[in-house]
C-alpha cells in the first residue's frame, strides 16, 4: 500500500467523492460522523486498517485518511512498527526536513504542514500515519481536476 504525499494512498485519491471510494474499496466495515464536527463523516476499513475522513462541506470529498496498514509504504520503504527517527530520515529524508513534534503523556507525534503528513509515534516506533489533502490556499484546498477510478 504506497503511500503519496499531496495525493493520497494507493488507488485512494484526495477529492475522491464518497460514492468512489466505494466503487474502489467496497463498503466500509464502519460509518461514523462525528460528533464534534457535523461536516465529517468517517469511513473505517478493518482489514485495511484505514480511516477516511469525508468532508460534507465539500460535496463529500475525501479530505483526511489514517492508516495503520502493516503494508504501507512510501519509495518501497515499510513505516509502520519502525523507528521514528529511521522513517523520518531513511523514508522521508528527501521530501521533509524540519518535523513538528508534539509529546504526550503516552505518545508524540511527529508531523509536517506543508505535506500534511503526521507519524503517531509510542515507544519510539511509528503506529500509525495521518495524511491531509493539499491545500490551494488557507481556505481552498487543491482538489484534482479530474478524478478517475482505477
Amino acid at each position: 500500500m504506497e503511500l503519496k504525499p499531496n495525493v493520497g494512498l494507493e488507488n485512494i485519491k484526495f477529492g475522491m467523492f464518497q460514492k468512489m471510494i466505494y466503487e474502489t474499496l467496497g463498503l466500509p466495515d464502519k460509518i461514523r460522523e462525528d460528533e464534534d464536527d457535523s461536516d465529517n463523516i468517517y469511513l473505517e476499513y478493518n482489514k485495511l486498517k484505514i480511516r477516511l475522513t469525508i468532508y460534507k462541506n465539500e460535496d463529500f470529498r475525501l479530505g483526511y485518511l489514517c492508516t495503520s496498514n502493516p503494508n504501507l509504504t512510501y519509495n518501497n520503504l515499510k513505516l509502520i512498527d519502525c523507528d521514528v527517527d529511521w522513517v523520518k530520515d531513511k523514508v522521508f529524508g528527501n521530501l521533509i526536513h524540519n518535523w513538528e513534534i508534539d509529546n504526550y503523556d503516552t505518545f508524540s507525534t511527529h508531523g509536517d504542514d506543508k505535506y500534511w503528513i503526521t507519524l503517531n509515534v509510542e515507544y519510539g516506533r511509528v503506529i500509525s500515519l495521518e495524511l491531509g489533502a493539499p491545500w490551494k490556499n488557507e481556505e481552498e484546498y487543491d482538489w484534482p481536476n479530474q478524478l478517475e477510478v482505477k
